[in-house]
C-alpha cells in the first residue's frame, strides 16, 4: 500500500522529478524541431541565410535554458505551477510560427510539433488555458499565413495553406478537450490519493497510539526501545528508560469519577510532551502506568528531567474538574546498559518506581551506580 501511495504522489504537480521531466520534455520537443529545421535548410527549404538560421535557433535554445534554470531552482516549487507550462508552451508555439514562417511548402510539418506541446501542456493546465494557447496557435498560424502571402504570395497555394490551417485549428480544439479531460482525471487522482494518504496516517495512528491520551501505547513503545537497544548497540550510546505511576489513581477514579481520572489522564499526556524534546518518546503502558524513553541521555540528566516532570504535576491546578482534586507522580529511572535486553531495563526501572512507592510516592528513584544494585532516591518532596 505504502509503495503505491509513493507511485501516486509521483504524479503530483509540485513533485520535483515530474518537474525536471516536464522540462526535459520540453527540451526534447524543442530538439526534434531544431533538427527539422536544419534538414530543411541543408536541403535548401529554409527561406533564409546562414546567419539568420543560426540567429533563430541562437535564440530559440536561449530561451528554453533560461526557462529550464528557472525551473529547477527551488525557488520555482513555491510556485502555483513550479513547471512554467504557460511560458514553456508559448516559447515553443512562438519558435514553431517563425520557424514555420521560413519553410513554405513545409509548414505544416514543423506546426505538428506543436502538439506535443499542448498535450504536455494539457497534463497541468485547466481547460481554458489549453484553449487559450490553442487560440494563440490558431492566430499565430494565420497571421504567418498573411506575412508569408504578403512576401511570397505568387509562390503560395492559398487554398492548400487555408485547409492547412482549417485542419490544424480543428485538431487544436480536439486537443483541448481531450488533453483537460486527461488532466481532469489526473487531478481526481492526486485528491483521492492525498485522502488517500490521510485515512493511511490516522489508521497508523490508530495502530501504535493511545485513543485517550494520544501517546504511543505499549506495542510501539517496546519497538522504539529495541530500536533505542539496536542504535547503543553500534557504538558509544545510552538512553534511560523512566517508568511512571500516577499516585493513587484507583482513588481518583472512585472519588471524582472517570471522567475526571480520564482528563488527569489527559492532562499529564500533554504535560509529558511538553517537557520532552522532539528525539525523546513517552508511551502509555496502561491504566495509569507511563513509559519515557529519552535518548541520549544517562540517568542523572533523566532525573532532572523527571524531577521537573513530578514538580509540575504536583503543582498542576484541577480546580475546574474538582477543588479538592490533586494528582501526583512516582518515577523510576534506569540507565540502560550495553547488551542487555530492554525487558531488563523496564524491570530496573520498576524496581525504582517501586522503590519510590515504598518511600512515601510522589517521588524520582534512580539506580545510584553501575556497581551496586541498590536504587536510591535523589530527590525530595516538592
Amino acid at each position: 500500500m505504502i509503495a503505491e501511495l509513493e507511485r501516486a504522489r509521483g504524479l503530483s504537480h509540485n513533485d520535483p522529478r515530474l518537474i525536471r521531466r516536464h522540462g526535459l520534455m520540453a527540451l526534447a520537443i524543442s530538439f526534434v524541431h531544431t533538427v527539422i529545421c536544419l534538414f530543411f535548410f541543408v536541403g535548401d527549404y529554409f527561406i533564409a541565410s546562414l546567419p539568420e538560421f543560426i540567429g533563430i535557433l541562437a535564440v530559440i535554445w536561449a530561451g528554453n535554458l533560461l526557462l529550464f534554470s528557472i525551473m529547477v531552482t527551488d525557488k520555482a516549487l513555491k510556485w502555483r505551477d513550479p513547471s512554467l507550462t504557460v511560458p514553456w508552451t508559448l516559447w515553443l508555439t512562438t519558435a514553431f510560427l517563425v520557424t514555420s514562417y521560413f519553410v513554405d511548402a513545409f509548414r505544416i510539418s514543423v506546426l505538428m510539433l506543436y502538439f506535443g506541446a499542448i498535450l504536455l501542456a494539457s497534463f497541468r493546465c485547466n481547460f481554458w488555458k489549453v484553449a487559450a494557447l490553442s487560440i494563440f496557435a490558431c492566430v499565430g498560424y494565420a497571421l504567418v499565413l498573411v506575412l508569408a502571402f504578403a512576401d511570397r504570395g505568387m509562390t503560395l497555394n492559398l487554398s492548400v495553406e487555408g485547409l492547412q490551417w482549417l485542419i490544424f485549428s480543428l485538431s487544436c480544439c480536439g486537443f483541448a478537450v481531450t488533453g483537460t479531460g486527461i488532466n481532469h482525471l489526473r487531478g481526481r487522482l492526486t485528491d483521492k490519493t492525498e485522502l488517500l494518504e490521510k485515512a493511511l496516517t490516522q489508521v497508523r495512528d490508530m495502530a501504535i497510539r493511545d485513543e485517550l491520551t494520544g501517546l504511543f501505547n505499549r506495542r510501539h513503545i517496546m519497538e522504539i526501545l529495541q530500536q533505542q537497544r539496536a542504535i547503543a548497540a553500534e557504538g558509544d550510546y545510552t538512553f534511560s528508560v523512566c517508568y511512571l505511576d500516577l499516585d493513587h489513581f484507583k482513588v481518583i477514579n472512585d472519588t471524582y469519577g472517570h471522567g475526571a481520572g480520564d482528563k488527569v489522564l489527559r492532562r499529564f499526556a500533554l504535560l509529558l510532551k511538553d517537557s520532552l524534546r522532539d528525539a525523546d518518546y513517552t508511551g502509555r503502558l496502561g491504566g495509569e502506568e507511563f513509559v519515557l524513553v529519552l535518548s541520549d541521555t544517562q540517568q542523572e540528566e533523566a532525573f532532572n528531567v523527571c524531577e521537573r516532570l513530578r514538580q509540575r504535576l504536583d503543582t498542576m491546578d484541577f480546580s475546574d474538574v474538582d477543588p479538592a482534586l490533586h494528582a501526583s507522580v512516582s518515577i523510576g529511572i534506569a540507565e540502560f546498559r550495553a547488551g542487555e535486553p530492554v525487558d531488563e531495563a523496564l524491570c530496573r526501572a520498576d524496581s525504582c518506581l517501586y522503590r519510590a512507592k515504598e518511600l512515601g510516592r510522589n517521588k524520582v528513584v534512580a539506580e545510584f551506580s553501575e556497581n551496586t544494585d541498590s536504587p536510591r532516591s535523589i530527590s525530595h518532596r516538592a
